[in-house]
This record gives structure tokens, C-alpha cells and sequence, in this order.
């Protein structure tokens, strides 16, 4: 049984908020036995169900990119499926569907939600037009609530949260706190700062107008001030005095401020700093929302660093802290040779016979040289790797054969000058067209092998070999 338009009306402006209006809807549609109807609303960037009948479960929390009502949503345009089992946006949540509305529930000109209504038979072009009709009065109806209520500040915080704890990037994680931080409290500018090993702060991060005074100021006054657990915040009075460590900050333009610290374990990894060029008042809330949001941003902060320690330490040779041999093949897989990625391969002349003359732990310290040395003469955006007992490569970005000679015989010299008692063998291949990294890599090889046979300690540029012919399949 199909609902009148001046029904509907009569009904939806008896609707108190959003959610009784989208349950007016549904309950509306649901009078015809062919319809499953839900509306989901928006909130926090997820479509939430608001109400829905005929289902024994919901799907929630649905982001842009999921099934028929997230593709809608996010193109604010209506999609009818006429055969749902044709469909890969399709989302199954009741048996029997045939066919599937989605159409999009506008507000304050924005997209606030969908209207979605899956049909145990055929839509025809009437039932869509009865449909839209519905979908067009739900978004007028909100849009006379003057809109979406607002998320509130614990939900923000979860988000937030939420957001946090999925990353594992340490700057992620910082400019994520910012982000944050300015939401929750938006006062403008804001920034963290974190502790140095002589306990005192430095700046990490900064957003907003008042960052390059935040990064300036006397960060020390802050961490006084947070150090013992204890937050501070102006409250509004431009006639009252700051504190004597604060007076700077006033003087470069800040009249409101809040700082907390960011503690783990009871350890000050740093402080939140949040800043305004006009005078406001903080309220304690604000406050707390402020510490809760940095007790799980410290920790977010400190799970990632170790995690990128680790990641780090398994990418790395744990005596020279260069790339290892599984680092260096990642790193020349992934080069692209743009612009042309150079080869080098490099041993130490006669290391086995200084171990065995003067001890693995003279061995290693002249390794930490040569990887000092070499490193020191690469340029930026060059890499040095460790990739066997005495064997190091390198990917050179350079632009001519005659420019990756020459990088490898300053690092040839660099070896001499660090004065390590030892020499270097090194060979060098530019990329030819079409030639695999493996075919690239021996060709250094051979060159390698070739100052080797004229007597070591000295430099060899590969040939441009014919590529190797690929035998016919079949």
C-alpha cells in the first residue's frame, strides 16, 4: 500500500531529529510487502544505519567505497540494480532479493545520507519515481532541523582515535595528533613538541597561523609546566598578566593557550600544544579531551617508533647499519632506472687474509670504515649496501656512463684516504634497454671480476654486452 505525499508530510513534521524522520520513512515504505527499505545517515565519514525494516541483522559503519549505498553516497547520484545477482557492489543482508534503490538524501546542498530499498520483485519506473519522492522529502525534512546533529565530542575523540591506532608511520602518527588536537579543541594553530635527551623539548610538528611562533618559542617554559602531569590553559582574561617562563609567548601574539603532555608509562615522550591569536575561553572538558586524546597519542607514537626500530633493524646489516643483500635487490627491483640507476659492486682486496693475520675484530672495524667511507662520498639520493662478508653495492642515479665511472672511482679513493690498511675492487654497469636487473647485476659482476685478473685495487665499467637471446617458447 503505497503512502500519499501529504501523508508523508504530515508525518515527517511531526519527526523531533533526523533519526525519527528517517524511522517515519522506513516505516512508511515497509507498508508495501515487496520493499525492504533503510536510510543511513552520515557521521563521522561512515553511512550509519539510521533505520531499517525487514532485516534481521544490519550492515554499519559502511565507508565510501562499500557496496551499492557507499558508491552512492559518494557520487550523490542515484543507482537502481534491476538484477542484483549481476552486480559486484551487490551486498547480501536478505534472501530473496531481486533488485536494489540507492538514492541519495540531500541537505544544507550537501550529501547527508541515502535512502536504500532492496525489492523481493521488479522496480518499475513508477515504484522509483514513488521512491525518490521519499528520499527528496527525508532530505528537506532534515534540511528544516537544520541538518545532521553534530558528532559528539567523545565520538569525535574515538574517531580519532580510531585513526591513530591504525597507523605505523611515526609522522603519520604526529601530524594525525595535530589534526586531532584541532578538531577536538579548534583553536587554530597548534604543536608537538617532543623531549631531547638532555629532557628539555624540541619542535616536532606545527599547523596553523601561530606555528613559526609555537616552533620559536621557549618550549622549556612548556615542559615546566606539563612535566609533573599537570595541564595549562588560559581562561580568557587579557587584562591579567601571564606567568613570567609564558610572557614571551603573549608577546609574540598568543592570547589563548592550552598544553598538555604526552606520557607513557610515566615517561614525558612531549607536550600538545594547542594556540590562538584571540583571547577564549578553554573549558575543563576541552581539557581532559585534550589529555585522553594525548595518553593514546603517546602511545600511538611510541608503538610506531618501535615498530619502525624494528623494521629498520631487519632491513639493515646489524654491523655497518647499511641495506643487507635482501634490501639491496628490493631497492633495485623497485629503481625503475629513472633517471638511469647505476650498478656498482665492490669487494675488499685480500679480507680474508687480514682476518685471518690480524682477527675478526680488526675485520670488522676496517668493514665500519669502508662503509664510512664510501658512504660519506656517495651523493644524495645514492644508496650503499652490505651485501655479502666483504662485499658492498651501490645504486647510483646518474645520467651518462662516463658520470657512474667516475662516482665509483670517488669511492674507490674514499677508501684510500680513510687509510685502512686495505683496497677496493670495484665494478660498474649502466642499463641497457630492456635488460633485466639480473642481467644488469652480472654484468658489473664481470666487470668486478675483470680488475680482479688485472691485479685488484681499481675500477672497470662494464661492456654493453648484446642482451642475452630468449630462447622461443613452445
Amino acid at each position: 500500500m503505497r503512502v500519499s505525499s501529504a501523508l508523508l508530510g504530515l508525518a515527517l513534521e511531526a519527526a523531533p531529529d533526523a533519526a525519527a524522520a528517517a524511522a517515519t520513512v522506513v516505516d512508511h515504505l515497509a507498508r508495501d510487502e515487496r520493499l525492504l527499505p533503510a536510510v543511513y545517515l552520515a557521521r563521522g565519514g561512515r553511512l550509519r544505519c539510521a533505520a531499517l525494516r525487514g532485516y534481521w541483522q544490519a550492515r554499519d559503519g559502511l565507508p565510501g567505497r562499500a557496496g551499492i549505498m557507499g558508491r552512492t553516497y559518494r557520487t550523490a547520484t542515484e543507482i537502481v540494480v534491476p538484477d542484483v545477482s549481476a552486480s559486484a557492489d551487490y551486498l547480501e543482508a536478505n534472501p530473496g532479493v531481486v533488485a536494489e534503490a540507492c538514492f541519495p538524501v540531500l541537505a544544507w546542498g550537501l550529501t547527508v545520507g541515502v535512502l536504500n530499498v532492496e525489492s523481493r520483485g521488479p522496480l518499475h519506473e513508477s515504484d522509483l519515481e514513488y521512491l525518490r519522492e521519499f528520499a527528496r522529502a527525508l532530505g528537506e525534512r532534515i534540511d528544516a532541523l537544520g541538518g545532521l546533529p553534530t558528532e559528539s565530542a567523545t565520538q569525535r575523540l574515538l574517531r580519532h582515535v580510531a585513526v591513530m591506532a591504525a597507523l605505523q608511520d611515526a609522522d603519520a602518527v604526529a601530524h594525525a595528533l595535530l589534526n586531532a588536537a584541532l578538531d577536538l579543541v579548534p583553536l587554530g594553530s597548534a604543536l608537538l613538541a617532543r623531549t631531547t635527551g638532555g629532557g628539555g623539548l624540541r619542535p616536532s610538528c606545527a599547523a596553523g597561523p601561530l606555528a613559526p611562533v609555537l616552533r620559536a618559542a621557549e618550549l622549556q617554559a612548556i615542559g615546566d609546566w606539563v612535566q609533573d602531569g599537570i595541564s595549562c590553559f588560559t581562561v580568557g582574561s587579557p587584562e591579567a598578566p601571564p606567568a613570567a617562563n609564558l610572557a614571551d609567548l603573549r608577546a609574540a601574539g598568543v592570547e589563548t593557550m592550552v598544553a598538555v603532555g604526552l606520557f607513557v608509562q610515566g615517561e614525558l615522550l612531549g607536550a600538545l600544544v594547542l594556540a590562538s591569536s584571540e583571547p577564549a575561553v578553554v573549558d575543563t572538558d576541552d581539557v581532559e579531551l585534550l589529555e585522553q586524546l594525548a595518553t593514546h597519542g603517546a602511545a600511538c607514537l611510541r608503538t610506531a617508533e618501535l615498530m619502525g626500530s624494528l623494521r629498520e633493524r631487519a632491513e639493515s646489516d646489524p654491523l655497518t647499519g647499511l641495506g643487507h643483500h635482501a634490501t639491496f635487490h628490493e631497492a633495485l627491483a623497485g629503481s625503475h632506472r629513472r633517471p638511469t640507476t647505476a650498478v656498482v659492486v665492490c669487494d675488499i682486496d685480500a679480507f680474508k687474509q687480514l682476518n685471518d693475520t690480524h682477527g675478526h675484530g680488526h675485520g670488522d672495524r676496517v668493514l665500519c670504515g669502508v662503509a664510512d667511507a664510501m658512504s660519506a662520498a656517495l651523493r644524495r639520493g645514492d644508496r650503499l649496501f652490505r651485501v655479502g662478508g666483504d662485499e658492498f653495492a651501490a645504486l647510483l642515479a646518474v645520467e651518462s656512463a662516463e658520470q657512474a665511472l667516475g662516482a665509483a672511482v670517488r669511492l674507490r679513493e674514499a677508501v684510500l684516504e680513510a687509510r685502512l690498511g686495505v683496497t677496493v675492487s670495484i665494478g660498474v654497469a649502466v642499463p641497457q634497454a630492456g635488460e633485466t636487473d639480473a642481467a644488469l647485476l652480472a654484468r658489473a659482476d664481470r666487470a668486478l671480476y675483470s680488475v680482479k685478473a688485472a691485479g685488484r685495487d681499481g675500477v672497470a665499467l662494464a661492456n654493453d654486452e648484446p642482451l642475452p637471446a630468449t630462447p622461443p617458447l613452445g
